[in-house]
């Protein structure tokens, strides 16, 4: 099959890389524009990277939709996307004789959206997925053509996360075009999903008032980046790791600091694994409280 691939982060890159080593040909690259990182320069994303290292033509339409016919161009019999960062419209997904496929990092219907991985560890499941589905117009409501299960680890991050499900997304993506002729498209039943937005500013603060595994699984899920934030006599701090242990305390305070840092929940408490003060490097706990200390009774929150 001729496909042109989609994609723009991490995530996206062993997908990118498992078709340009696939029976398919790679006809080309579609990536989001490059983005300003330090003093105005530019930098190309992760999928860009490849793309050009691979001697494969990139094309980074500022709004795609603007540019069905060039797609249709490019002479693909399906497109696929992974984590590409723009919507498409009937025109381009009208593209392709095939379709478009989409590597989606939950197992649909459930976490439909942008944050699916965050939202499945926050939420304290016990497993996810991924899903190969048809695109369509809608919020990931396509048909199913694949789907593979896997457990989430008790004290597994985001970020970890996140690099299983790439790599799982992108041997059943080839997988599925394989024997893309003989899969027999599922239905989604849309009274199961859920819809999961992208993570704004404000939900980066942990809530102290809900029970100890809660607010780790919310760590968890914020880990590495954007990173879970908690106000400390007045100054923000971002707190990398926690375990759910023993304490009781109003919430958000501190019960303990000595050897342990460890800050009262609506129900139970957390000592804090991993921190980093405001212009400082992340450290584990340990090294943290070398050389600062928080009073007990100090209350932490937004």
């Amino acid at each position: 099959m001729r496909v042109l691939f989609l994609g723009t982060p991490e995530f996206a890159v062993p997908t990118l890389d498992a078709l340009i080593r696939s029976s398919h040909t790679v006809v080309g690259v579609i990536t989001q524009p490059d983005r300003a990182v330090k003093r105005g320069k530019t930098e190309p994303c992760a999928v860009k990277k490849l793309a050009l290292a691979s001697g494969l033509p990139v094309f980074q339409p500022l709004k795609i939709r603007d540019d069905a016919q060039a797609l249709k161009g490019l002479g693909a019999d399906i497109a696929v996307t992974a984590a590409y960062g723009q919507i498409l419209t009937q025109a381009v997904l009208d593209a392709f004789p095939l379709g478009v496929v989409n590597v989606h990092a939950s197992l649909l219907p459930k976490y439909r959206g942008a944050s699916p991985i965050q939202s499945a560890i926050a939420a304290g499941e016990l497993e996810t997925g991924v899903t190969i589905m048809r695109t369509e117009l809608g919020l990931d409501c396509g048909d199913i053509l694949a789907a593979e299960k896997t457990a989430i680890a008790a004290d597994e991050t985001a970020g970890e996360l996140t690099a299983r499900l790439a790599e799982i997304g992108a041997r059943l993506l080839v997988k599925t075009l394989d024997n893309f002729k003989s899969v027999v498209p599922v239905k989604q039943d849309d009274a199961q999903a859920t819809h999961c937005k992208t993570i704004k500013k404000h939900e980066e603060y942990l809530d102290f008032s809900a029970g100890a595994q809660a607010v780790v699984n919310r760590i968890r899920a914020l880990a590495p980046s954007p990173c879970a934030k908690a106000v400390i006599c007045g100054e923000t701090y971002k707190i990398g790791g926690a375990t759910v242990c023993d304490g009781n305390g109003r919430v958000g305070e501190i019960v303990r600091c000595d050897k342990s840092l460890v800050i009262a929940c609506g129900a139970g408490a957390v000592s804090v694994a991993r921190i980093q003060a405001p212009s400082k490097r992340m450290l584990d706990i340990s090294e943290f409280l070398r050389g600062k200390k928080f009073d007990v009774g100090v209350i932490c929150g937004e």
